[in-house]
C-alpha cells in the first residue's frame, strides 16, 4: 500500500476517511514475525470472567463453533479477527471460544459509563473508537496492539445490522487487511440476528453458530492484489441471515411476538407509501393508514396476500422511497414529527441535557428539533459530520465538531433519520 494512500473505512454510506498521511509512520510492513509474543489475556479474564461467561453463553445460546481447526496456525499474535455484527453479545460469543485473548475495538460511548469503562479498559483491554467519525488514534492503537503481539477484533460495519444483511464494506476491509499484513481471521456469526434482532426486545428460540471461514496468512496477503483481497473478504465475510436460514432449512427462529418492534426498521408502508404509520403486535405489522397487514415469519420475511419479501429487501425499498422524498422542495416536511424523550449535547466528556420533550421534523436538507421550551435547533445535513445509532436506539451525530444525542418515544424509528442522512449523502456526493 502506498504511503500516501488514505485508509477508507465505510459505515454503510457514511464514510470514515482517515486523512492523507505517511502510514509507514504509524505502521510498518515487517510487523509480523513468526515468533511474536502471544496475545496476553488479563488474569481476571483468564480465571474469572472468561470461564463464567463462556459456559453461560454455551448453555443459553447453544454456541456451536465450526472451523476451529483453522485456528491451529495461530500460535500467538499478532492477528486480526473480522466478523459480521448481529447481536450485542457478538464479542463475547467469539471470545468465549477463541483460543487467544481478543482486544476488541469498541464504541467510545461505552467508555463514558463507569462500570463498562472499567471492564473494557482493565479486563478486556478494548480499544475505543468514536463511531462514524475519522479517528486516526484508533488506527495508531490497533497498530500498537499488533506490534505488541496482540489479537485485535473488529466489526467492519461499526454497528449492528438492522435487517440481517451485512453492510457492504468489503473494499474498505480489504484495504485494512493489506495495511496490517498480519494473519487475518474471518468469522461469520450465524443465527445471532435471528435469535434477537436489533429492533426487538425479546429473544427467539434457536442456536447461535460461529463459523471460522478462513485464516488469511501474511504471505497470501502480500501475494494478492487489492481486487483479489476484496473478493476474499467478500467470499468469507459477507453474510445474509435470511439466505443462510433458507439454505440450511432453519425455520425455528420464531416466537409469539415475532413482529413486535419491527417498525423501528419497517418505518414505511410499501403499499400506500406513507411513513411512520406502521405498528406491530404479535406476529403482524400493520399500516394504520391503509390497513395493509404483513405477517413476519421465522425467516423474517414480510408476508401479505401470498407474497413475501425479505426484511433486507423491504428495507432497501424503503431507502429508495426516502431518496425520492429528498427531491421535494426544501421546505417540505417529509414525514410526521418524531416524539422525542432525550436530547443532549456533549461538553467536556459529559452529556448535557437540552430537552426531554421535543418534536423532531425532517426536511430534504435538514432535521429540526423543536423543544417544549419553544427553542428550535436546526441541523443542515451539509453540516452534519456523522450519524450513527448506539445502544437503546439513541442517535449520535456530530455537528460542527459538537456531539449531539437524541432518542424517540417507544417504538418510533430513529433509523429513518439515519437512513435519510445516508441517502442525502449519496445524492450529494460532491458536497
Amino acid at each position: 500500500m502506498g504511503s500516501q494512500e488514505p485508509v477508507v473505512f465505510y459505515f454503510k454510506n457514511n464514510i470514515l476517511l482517515f486523512p492523507y498521511c505517511r502510514l509507514d509512520a504509524i505502521y510498518h510492513d515487517n510487523l509480523y514475525e513468526g515468533d511474536s509474543n502471544m496475545s496476553k489475556m488479563p488474569m481476571a479474564m483468564r480465571y474469572i470472567l472468561r470461564p463464567f461467561y463462556g459456559n453461560y453463553l454455551k448453555l443459553r445460546y447453544g454456541l456451536d463453533f465450526r472451523g476451529e481447526e483453522k485456528l491451529d496456525s495461530l500460535m500467538g499474535g499478532p492477528a486480526i479477527v473480522f466478523s459480521n455484527h448481529v447481536h450485542t453479545l457478538d464479542p463475547f460469543f467469539i471470545s468465549a471460544r477463541f483460543p487467544l485473548h481478543i482486544r476488541w475495538v469498541a464504541g467510545a460511548y461505552l467508555f463514558k459509563m463507569k462500570i463498562p469503562s472499567f471492564l473494557l479498559r482493565h479486563w478486556v483491554q478494548a480499544i475505543p473508537k468514536t463511531q462514524g467519525r475519522s479517528d486516526l488514534e484508533t488506527i495508531r492503537s490497533i497498530s500498537s496492539a499488533l506490534k505488541n503481539g496482540d489479537v485485535v477484533g473488529l466489526f467492519p460495519e461499526g454497528t449492528r445490522t438492522w435487517d440481517g444483511r451485512m453492510m457492504d464494506i468489503t473494499e474498505a476491509t480489504a484495504k485494512l487487511v493489506r495495511l496490517f499484513k498480519v494473519p487475518t481471521v474471518f468469522i461469520n456469526i450465524e443465527g445471532g440476528f435471528s435469535k434477537k434482532p436489533r429492533w426487538s426486545q425479546k429473544e427467539r428460540r434457536g442456536k447461535v453458530y460461529l463459523t471460522v471461514k478462513k485464516v488469511l496468512t501474511p504471505d497470501e496477503i502480500k501475494g494478492s492484489s487489492l481486487p483479489e483481497l476484496v473478493k476474499i473478504v467478500s467470499d468469507n465475510l459477507s453474510f445474509d441471515t435470511t439466505a443462510w436460514q433458507k439454505e440450511k432449512g432453519l425455520e425455528y427462529y420464531d416466537s409469539s411476538v415475532q413482529a413486535e418492534g419491527i417498525e423501528r426498521v419497517v418505518y414505511a408502508c410499501s403499499s400506500c407509501g406513507s411513513f411512520a404509520t406502521m405498528h406491530s403486535e404479535g406476529t403482524y405489522v400493520v399500516c394504520s393508514r391503509c390497513m395493509k397487514k404483513y405477517e413476519v415469519n421465522g425467516y423474517y420475511d414480510l408476508v401479505a396476500e401470498g407474497k413475501s419479501i425479505s426484511l433486507a429487501e423491504y428495507h432497501e425499498k424503503e431507502r429508495s422511497m426516502l431518496s425520492s422524498l429528498l427531491k421535494a422542495p426544501v421546505d417540505t416536511q417529509l414525514f410526521p414529527d418524531g416524539n422525542g424523550i432525550l436530547f443532549q449535547r456533549g461538553e467536556k466528556g459529559r452529556n448535557v441535557p437540552i430537552s426531554k420533550d421535543f418534536k423532531l421534523s425532517a426536511f430534504p436538507d435538514r432535521i429540526v428539533f423543536k423543544t417544549k421550551e419553544i427553542e428550535e435547533y436546526v441541523f443542515p445535513f451539509s453540516e452534519i459530520e456523522s450519524m450513527i445509532i448506539c445502544a437503546k436506539y439513541t442517535v449520535e451525530f456530530y455537528h460542527k465538531g459538537i456531539l449531539y444525542r437524541f432518542r424517540l418515544k417507544g417504538k418510533e424509528s430513529t433509523l429513518i433519520y439515519q437512513d435519510l442522512y445516508f441517502e442525502w449523502l449519496k445524492l450529494n456526493k460532491d458536497y
